[in-house]
């Protein structure tokens, strides 16, 4: 009886032990696989809590409001802009970082964190166009371009069957793009000239949505969305294991595209370096970015892992572009652009919902 006592108590005192420090990453939905965060959890032996967001423009609103104690934070492009320049995550110590060779150079010492001071490129994530394969192939329209969701000739064919994501800076953006402008333009006559796009376009639109358009997708509701490629790899995937009759695809625009570069940042509250050092090392190694891609669709940073995956998958160009040039991430706009942008998106949002 003693024994089996002493042997329940000793695993209820390692247990604790296991789990005696809490990890916290904020992190987008669907965007870690559960092999690598158990992994990280053997190696730092804590709890890896995750936090989520539904946009990078979401996560800097909780900053600014004061939400805290997160340890490292998955941060795109204009938002470890805005997290530098609000002191809010930690110059990193590179002698710390064991696996910086496995990352393409390319993804490395962008404008927005020159050589990397802050932050570490974690994946990135296209941002394309998916449609109902069949239904478009009807209707003979376009994919290849942006003009099926902002010229009236093609909209009026899918009419109420769009959807843009629910962010001012991707659909100004992607109107930048379809002008042949510079998607990340601060000049104002560029950004009038997106909004008067946007607005002859969005009567033809069902909604701004960034959380289920893909599951409208699936079920035929909507033909064509504005989409990030991490939901399009898993609507593809839940159609396959269903077996749905609607095929959905997607496909990148001659006018260029709009990309998510995501990093790795250390919160400047955080008092667990040494977990934190240790989690950019996970998932810098070659099996964490096959994980994430296999699990997740997520577009991987690491060549070795990449050659690992599916022919199939390396193939698509909405998941691995053949000419990455023509993929920008999005900048931090300066504030009197920001909140140009802003006070015209609420009076976009206004009128869609009138």
């Amino acid at each position: 009886m003693f024994t089996k006592f002493f042997i329940v108590f000793f695993l209820f005192v390692n247990q604790i032990k296991l789990y005696s420090l809490d990890f916290n990453l904020f992190i987008g939905t669907n965007y870690i696989a559960q092999t690598t965060i158990d992994r990280f959890e053997s190696i730092c032996k804590c709890k890896l809590n995750l936090n989520y967001f539904n946009d990078n423009s979401e996560l800097i609103a909780k900053i600014i409001a004061g939400a805290s104690g997160y340890d490292i934070i998955v941060a795109t492009s204009f938002a470890v802009s805005n997290l530098i320049s609000m002191h809010k995550i930690l110059p990193l110590d590179k002698n710390r970082i064991l696996n910086l060779q496995n990352i393409n150079p390319s993804f490395l010492n962008q404008e927005y964190d020159p050589n990397n001071r802050y932050s570490i490129p974690y994946a990135f994530d296209p941002v394309v166009l998916a449609y109902n394969k069949e239904e478009l192939q009807k209707l003979k329209l376009p994919t290849n371009t942006w003009a099926l969701v902002f010229d009236p000739k093609y909209l009026s064919k899918i009419s109420g069957r769009v959807t843009m994501l629910n962010s001012a800076q991707h659909v100004f953006s992607a109107a930048l793009l379809y002008l042949g402008k510079n998607p990340n333009s601060f000049k104002e006559e560029d950004i009038y000239a997106a909004r008067s796009v946007i607005e002859r376009a969005s009567k033809y639109w069902a909604r701004y949505d960034s959380d289920n358009y893909y599951r409208d997708l699936l079920k035929g509701y909507i033909l064509v969305s504005q989409s990030y490629s991490v939901d399009i790899f898993k609507v593809i995937s839940d159609a396959t294991d269903s077996k749905s009759k609607i095929k959905i695809d997607a496909s990148v625009q001659k006018e260029g595209n709009m990309m998510e570069l995501d990093n790795l940042v250390i919160f400047n509250t955080s008092k667990e370096l040494d977990a934190d050092y240790q989690f950019i090392n996970n998932s810098l190694l070659v099996q964490s970015n096959y994980e994430l891609a296999k699990f997740t669709g997520a577009s991987i940073i690491e060549e070795e892992a990449k050659a690992k995956l599916d022919k199939k998958i390396r193939d698509l160009e909405w998941i691995y572009p053949k000419n990455i040039s023509k993929f920008h991430s999005l900048s931090a706009y300066p504030t009197k652009i920001r909140n140009l942008i802003n006070e015209m998106w609420t009076e976009i949002l206004m009128h869609c919902h009138k």
